[in-house]
């Protein structure tokens, strides 16, 4: 998979060497406040999805990319591409979704909606998709804002198997390629929340 370079980041291909990078990002409390309904990951759960999520890359040829600054090379979390799945009864598995979750000392920069707007690009232009969505828990406002400068619209609520209550966003080909709903980032952006969906099933089986 191809390295992604943005003005200040690069998103790299996810490798077992962030592996314990992971475990502390999704051991966070708040960071994983809106991801789903039972909390921080516990090492197993992380190991598992770890995993899962490098395998599926290798497969698929896209999926989980690494965030670092290229000013100093600190990661900062991650940016994910994948197939919805099975969370939710009234969402295709095979709708392709993105999303991001951000370490808390990285927050208030913007870096969630410039790591962001590099994999909705990619998604059109490598991936030739004609449309991407992305989810986030009702009560997480500020990841609606970065689905909206990413060009995102709602399109309508939905509800998780396990109950976990999320807003799905969706971003065309068409609206992407006029662009005319698009904000840079800013630093204003201060979310770090994960969003995506999932689901205590896709947890235990090692899926995101």
């Amino acid at each position: 998979m191809n390295l992604i370079e943005t003005e200040r980041l690069l998103l790299e291909q996810l490798e077992a060497s962030r592996l314990e990078d992971f475990v502390a990002l999704t051991s966070d409390q708040e960071t994983m406040r809106y991801w789903w309904p039972h909390g921080p990951f516990t090492r197993e759960v992380a190991e598992r999805n770890f995993a899962a999520a490098v395998a599926r890359l290798r497969e698929l040829g896209f999926g989980r990319r690494w965030i670092v600054r290229k000013e100093d090379g600190a990661g900062l979390g991650f940016v994910d591409t994948k197939h919805f799945g099975q969370s939710c009864d009234d969402v295709s598995p095979d709708e392709v979704e993105i999303g991001w979750m951000i370490m808390r000392p990285a927050w208030g920069r913007g870096y969630a909606t410039e790591a962001g707007g590099a994999i909705r690009d990619e998604a059109f232009e490598r991936l030739e998709l004609e449309s991407i969505v992305a989810v986030h828990h009702p009560e997480n406002a500020a990841s609606a804002r970065i689905m909206e400068k990413l060009g995102m619209a709602f399109e309508r609520n939905v509800v998780a198997r396990d109950g976990w209550p999320y807003r799905l966003y969706r971003l065309t080909r068409e609206e992407w390629t006029s662009g005319d709903t698009f904000s840079k980032s800013s630093p204003g952006d201060s979310s770090g929340f994960g969003s995506f969906s999932l689901q205590e099933s896709e947890a235990r089986e090692g899926g995101t």
